[in-house]
C-alpha cells in the first residue's frame, strides 16, 4: 500500500471548511447563531475530529491520531478511522450507525445508517486492503452500504438500504430490495383480483 502523503495544516482547515459549507447549504443556510448550533452536531463534529486525525496520522503522529478517534467515536458513535482517505466537501446528514472505511472522492453524502467497509476479501484496489473507492458527488441514502474492494462511479445514488457488492457504474442508480408485507399469523390473507375473478366465473 502507497503511504499516505503528508498534508499542510492549510489544507486541512480548507477541507473542515468545505465540510461545513456543505453541511450549511443542506439546513439551509442561517444566521451565525444556527451556524454555531450545526458545529456543535454529532454529525459534524465526527467529520471534524477526523481530519483533525488524519492530518496528524499522514504526518507520522499515529498513536495521536488514533487516540483522537477513539475519543470521537465515543462522543459521535461514528467510525471514520484516520486511515480512511476522503476528499473534499464530506457531509453526514445524521450520524447514527454512520461507518466510512476507504477512500471517498469529493462531495459524498451519507444520509446514515450505514457507509462503507470491508469483510469481502482483503485485495486493495485504492482504498486500503479490503476496501472500497467511492467517486465524486455519490450519494448513499438511509441504510445504503458498500461492501468489499469495489469502485462506485462518480455520481452514483444508492438508495435506502442499498448493499453493494461488485462495482457501481458511474451516475447509476442502485436501489435495496422491496418490503414484502406479510399478514400476521391469525389473519387469512386477502384474495387476489384474479382469484376474485374466478369466483365470479
Amino acid at each position: 500500500m502507497t503511504p499516505p502523503t503528508p498534508l499542510r495544516w492549510a489544507e486541512t482547515w480548507r477541507l473542515i471548511r468545505s465540510d461545513f459549507h456543505r453541511l450549511a447549504d443542506w439546513l439551509g443556510g442561517g444566521g451565525l447563531a444556527q451556524k454555531a448550533y450545526w458545529s456543535l452536531q454529532p454529525n459534524f463534529q465526527a467529520i471534524f475530529w477526523y481530519r483533525i486525525a488524519r492530518y496528524l496520522y499522514v504526518n507520522g503522529w499515529r498513536n495521536t491520531a488514533r487516540l483522537i478517534f477513539l475519543v470521537k467515536l465515543y462522543m459521535t458513535r461514528v467510525e471514520i478511522p484516520p486511515t480512511a482517505d476522503i476528499g473534499e466537501g464530506l457531509l453526514i446528514a445524521h450520524a447514527t450507525g454512520v461507518v466510512l472505511f476507504g477512500k471517498l472522492g469529493r462531495n459524498v453524502s451519507v444520509m446514515g445508517g450505514g457507509g462503507t467497509g470491508g469483510g469481502v476479501q482483503p485485495l486493495d484496489i485504492g482504498g486500503g486492503p479490503g476496501y472500497p473507492v467511492v467517486g465524486d458527488d455519490v450519494f448513499l441514502g438511509w441504510g445504503a452500504k458498500v461492501f468489499g474492494p469495489v469502485r462506485v462511479g462518480d455520481g452514483a445514488h444508492l438508495g435506502p438500504d442499498a448493499n453493494v457488492f461488485v462495482d457501481v457504474p458511474a451516475g447509476s442508480r442502485v436501489y435495496g430490495p422491496r418490503a414484502v408485507i406479510k399478514p400476521p399469523p391469525d389473519v387469512a390473507p386477502a384474495p387476489s383480483a384474479a382469484s376474485q375473478q374466478e369466483d365470479v366465473a
